[in-house]
């Protein structure tokens, strides 16, 4: 990684890698996954990848390379990622934060917001993620908190804890 690639921050642990896939367990017998959001260090800045949808899992906002494909015309989307108070999608009928993704003041890419898959509401914060509001306390069946990780850049959020794969 080059100095100006951020460190992912999701939930209360750091993440280093070029580029962070973070995935949905749908099936836990399969290991199939769903691609939540993906960003990538690339040579013109932070790079965002993600298909956004509502609890009836109607499509909010396409979002393919920092371009939008499709928004929903309930919801308003603002700022780029590494300006300000980053990339924001909201609601317009009551300006509630749906998904937002900044540059911290420390130099790390976080990533807020509420996402639907499958019925489940993910829930990730700057303190946790939860899925269907139950926080998910371990990594690979481990209570892990406050740490760093290097090198693993596909996340899986599972109904029974994250998961790293190097």
């Amino acid at each position: 990684m080059s100095q100006e690639d951020y460190m992912l921050i999701l939930g209360t642990n750091v993440y280093a890698n070029p580029t962070y896939i973070v995935s949905y367990e749908a099936d836990k017998e399969t290991g199939d996954r769903i691609n939540l959001f993906t960003l990538e260090n690339g040579e013109k800045g932070l790079i965002l990848t993600a298909e956004i949808r509502d609890e009836h899992a109607n499509l909010i906002a396409k979002i393919d390379k920092n371009e939008f494909i499709q928004l929903n015309e309930k919801f308003d989307a603002q700022g780029e990622i590494e300006k300000g108070s980053g990339f924001t999608l909201k609601k317009k009928e009551d300006g509630t934060v749906i998904f937002n993704a900044r540059i911290t003041e420390d130099g790390y890419v976080a990533v807020t917001g509420i996402l639907y898959i499958k019925g489940k509401k993910i829930h990730i914060a700057d303190d946790a993620v939860k899925i269907d509001e139950v926080p998910l306390q371990t990594l690979n069946g481990v209570n892990v908190h406050h740490t760093y990780f290097i090198g693993t850049g596909e996340i899986t959020l599972a109904d029974d804890g994250m998961k790293i794969k190097r």
